[in-house]
């Protein structure tokens, strides 16, 4: 069975620093997630993203589904995958500097 990410169209957003292969799950309503979004951005930090309530429902539901799997209890956004091996989940300025180096 293939894995329900790979069916998804991540938007690509360049910067100057990939340390990590960074992808955001986010809300298109989320305050949070736009805020997380916009520090990676003025950190130069390269990132892809997805608004997984724009997704198809069927879709959406197995995306939610494969992270709760892969990475344990997902319950809050944005969710940030490092390396596809590591989450955060939420926002929290510092706790994303101390993991993504940012000073």
């Amino acid at each position: 069975m293939s894995d329900p990410i790979d069916k998804v169209e991540f938007i690509e957003v360049p910067g100057s620093n990939e340390p990590h292969r960074l992808t955001v799950y986010a809300l298109s309503t989320c305050a949070f997630c736009k805020k997380a979004m916009r520090y990676l951005e003025n950190n130069g930090l390269t990132y892809r993203y997805v608004f997984l309530d724009q997704l198809d429902f069927d879709l959406k539901r197995e995306v939610k589904q494969e992270l709760k799997s892969k990475f344990q209890n997902i319950p809050v956004f944005p969710v940030l995958t490092i390396d596809d091996k590591e989450v955060l989940s939420g926002f929290t300025e510092q706790k994303w500097a101390d993991r993504l180096g940012i000073s």
